[in-house]
């Protein structure tokens, strides 16, 4: 399969997952989930490299809430949603080019976010954390497969 029609297929593919999670919510919650392969750095200390993981990225639709949930190591570990709760604030950052969500915790202000881009089928994702005593924030990206269908 060329780059256009991976591309493509990559568009195709998310599309109706964004639309296909609209029309299961009254069926319950489905859970999709797309293995990726990233790495990470943390800008706030001097570019430190994280080493590379395969990760699993959950996607999951209730209602009119959207919820992404990043499976790794202890640093890969994320979570957003759009939903907003007396511990968190979500908002859902789905357009026409990215499937996301971002959350921030209305206590600490520690923020997630999780992206996939659409065309080429690419995670990006960051949160805060205490990494070493300090607050820093911890990005990752990488290219994500796809689910056979």
């Amino acid at each position: 399969m060329n780059r256009t029609s991976l591309s493509t297929h990559g568009v195709r593919w998310l599309m109706g997952l964004s639309f296909g999670l609209v029309a299961w919510q009254g069926a319950g919650a489905q859970t999709f989930k797309m293995p990726c392969q990233v790495e990470g750095v943390i800008p706030a200390l001097d570019d430190r490299k994280i080493p590379p993981e395969k990760i699993e990225v959950e996607i999951q639709s209730m209602g009119k809430n959207i919820f992404l949930k990043v499976n790794g190591s202890k640093l890969y570990q994320v979570q957003a949603s759009s939903l907003t709760t007396d511990d968190f604030a979500g908002k859902n950052l789905t357009s026409s080019k990215q499937l996301g969500a971002v959350r921030k915790h209305q206590l600490t202000g520690f923020v997630s976010e999780v992206r996939i881009e659409r065309e080429t089928v690419t995670l990006y994702a960051y949160h805060d954390i205490v990494y070493r005593g300090k607050n820093v924030r911890l990005q990752f990206e990488g290219p994500c497969t796809l689910p056979a269908q």
